[in-house]
């Protein structure tokens, strides 16, 4: 008698563990990139719930269509921390998946041990990364910004389309760009300031502390986070990597014709 209730208890225990295995699973949390806010994802948030997934779209603090002073000097650091608190909130570590900018706040969380799988969507590069020629000249813009590290910065409509928009319809362009935000000139400085060797460096991941799976997504038309980079940054994680090019997307793939297309492969992935 007790051998078979020995038995059942582990049974027992063993379903309960794979349920909450599974609920943890289903836990994601999307990180939006520069000049835009949580409702970028939208369209996933949507999909993946439908797909039974518990989401979250944080937007970074004073992120707004209108020019919020309180952003001036607000830091990457600032975004790590506003994000880590998020994800101490989770039982266990979530799925987190990342666009451009956001792909460096969730490498830095990740090297903490606070992701349980990480997609990282037209990541840039990061420190000790040399950007490709197509990037440099996505943003070259944000240079002739005066006082960058004590000023907000924002892309023309034009800038927007050359740099990030360029696959979308000139209807879903204008769409995304009414709900683009200003962003922290100083975020900014810190990201394309790639080899600066003074001061802090937000952008510099130690590859060797994560040890989880790894999706890179990128867009073979993408100017602003061209495939040199993923490829860069396959190298980097080695064997914890997979990387999938969506040959016919730009950089906004949120929003792109075919997002579902994109959110099924990361879906299908992350299960």
């Amino acid at each position: 008698m007790k051998t078979v209730v020995l038995f059942f208890s582990i049974l027992l225990i063993s379903v309960v563990g794979l349920a909450q295995e599974k609920a943890i699973d289903k836990n994601v949390v999307f990180i939006h990139g520069a000049w835009s806010t949580g409702i970028v994802w939208s369209n996933f948030e949507n999909y993946f719930s439908g797909k039974e997934y518990n989401t979250i779209s944080p937007t970074f603090n004073y992120h707004s269509t209108e020019r919020n002073d309180s952003l001036i000097g607000v830091s990457m650091e600032d975004y790590v921390s506003q994000i880590r608190d998020i994800l101490k909130s989770f039982e266990n570590p979530p799925i987190v998946v990342a666009h451009s900018m956001g792909c460096i706040v969730v490498q830095r969380l990740a090297m903490e041990g606070l992701i349980g799988k990480m997609i990282l969507i037209a990541p840039p590069a990061n420190y000790g990364m040399m950007p490709p020629s197509e990037s440099i000249k996505s943003v070259k813009w944000v240079n002739s910004v005066k006082h960058l590290k004590n000023n907000l910065t924002k892309p023309t409509f034009e800038q927007a389309v050359n740099g990030m928009l360029n696959n979308l319809s000139n209807e879903k362009q204008k769409e995304v760009y009414s709900n683009m935000t200003y962003e922290s000139g100083l975020v900014m400085k810190e990201m394309i300031w790639i080899k600066n060797i003074f001061g802090k460096k937000p952008n510099k991941i130690k590859y060797s502390q994560i040890d989880i799976p790894v999706l890179l997504v990128s867009g073979g038309i993408d100017n602003a986070s061209p495939l040199k980079i993923s490829e860069k940054l396959m190298k980097k994680y080695k064997s914890k990597v997979e990387l999938k090019q969506f040959e016919n997307n730009a950089h906004w793939m949120m929003e792109e014709n075919n997002w579902k297309e994109t959110a099924e492969y990361i879906s299908k992935w992350a299960d």
